[in-house]
């Protein structure tokens, strides 16, 4: 009965170290590509147009109408993409500039007010996991309400908005529908695969951590571990205390987030109240830059006797520097009075050589010697 609860000990230990590598596997392979078109127009002009590629919440791409060119985040990713597949997108997207003022055409029709501007937004996203896609979507809005859209390739349009009913018919029909799944198939999960195959161009980059503590008044105290600049973006972090010990608190994790220079950041927060034995906490770090996950320790609480050794110390510092300042001005003083008993000595010997001669002038020298 012992030997099978240790064989069964040891098979969940086992099954909990292949769930977290499948984990691992999973947040690795599942990326999401987002394209946003946001077009400003009247039912007659199309004043502007911004489109703008996100790769997993990264900007990769965009377009603007004022200069008819797609500005790539970073010089590897158009090298991934290939300039020749660039310059395709750009076509596609100048030529798609009269769509945009037609659907905004189209469904202001009625306003009366010809000249009002108008804002159309479309949404197109794509995710993957692996070589699978997980899903689609495509959404219409206009001047911040949303009209119409569609979850799956294969799915159905559903209104959101009753001004999107006739719009829905031209979106059914057999030429726009060849249009999105085509627009899907290369240019967002076709364009996506190539970034991320060739994503090892960029450099790889180990997260660098810090842990800190907070104690609150109330005994609560706050772990917070922070990993940034690291690449690629998949990472692990979680706590530990000890070497199996059960962790009791609140966490909470701001999410994987994109610095500006293409890297990433990561924080974790654990909260404790006052009562646990707040020793022994760590966090664990786990990245493919780092040969083996990372063990950071939580500082301790300084003692009460290092608080007042910092108190002394602060107030001797200041203590000597207030006393050298008083010295080097008395000194400053001395040296201020002594040049000025100089100065008038000089005056009254040459007042003396004038006055009374040669005579009277090497007096009064001799007097000032003796």
């Amino acid at each position: 009965m012992v030997n099978w609860r240790r064989r069964r000990g040891s098979f969940s230990s086992w099954l909990l170290i292949l769930l977290l590598f499948a984990l691992r596997e999973i947040q690795t392979a599942h990326h999401k590509h987002e394209m946003k078109h946001i077009a400003v127009g009247t039912s007659q002009t199309l004043l502007d147009l911004l489109s703008v590629g996100l790769i997993d919440d990264i900007q990769w791409a965009s377009y603007h109408k004022s200069n008819h060119q797609i500005v790539t985040k970073a010089a590897w990713m158009a090298e991934a993409v290939g300039m020749n597949f660039i310059e395709e997108m750009r076509h596609l997207t100048l030529n798609h500039e009269g769509d945009y003022q037609f659907v905004i055409h189209y469904l202001t029709r009625n306003d009366t007010k010809t000249e009002r501007n108008h804002t159309l937004q479309i949404l197109f996203n794509c995710e993957i996991d692996g070589n699978i896609q997980l899903s689609s979507l495509v959404k219409y809005g206009l001047d911040g309400e949303d009209l119409i859209q569609i979850e799956r390739l294969e799915g159905q349009w559903v209104v959101l908005n009753p001004k999107a009913h006739s719009f829905k018919l031209i979106l059914e029909s057999p030429f726009w529908t060849e249009v999105r799944k085509r627009y899907n198939n290369r240019y967002c999960v076709g364009v996506m695969q190539k970034i991320l195959q060739n994503s090892s161009m960029k450099e790889n980059l180990p997260p660098e951590v810090y842990v800190s503590r907070r104690d609150f008044p109330n005994g609560t105290i706050r772990f917070s571990c922070t990993a940034t600049g690291f690449y690629p973006q998949s990472i692990l972090l979680h706590w530990k205390k000890g070497s199996d010990g059960v962790i009791w608190g609140k966490e909470s994790s701001s999410g994987t987030l994109p610095n500006s220079d293409d890297t990433f950041y990561l924080r974790i927060c654990l909260e404790i109240q006052s009562g646990d034995t707040e020793t022994g906490y760590a966090c664990v770090v786990d990245h493919s830059q780092l040969e083996a996950p990372a063990v950071y320790p939580v500082p301790e609480k300084p003692s009460q006797w290092n608080l007042r050794a910092v108190a002394l110390n602060i107030l001797l510092a200041a203590i000597l520097m207030i006393s050298c300042f008083v010295v080097f001005t008395k000194w400053k003083k001395r040296k201020s009075g002594i040049r000025a008993g100089v100065t008038l000595l000089g005056v009254r010997t040459h007042l003396a050589f004038y006055m009374g001669g040669v005579e009277a002038g090497a007096e009064l020298q001799a007097q000032v010697k003796a």
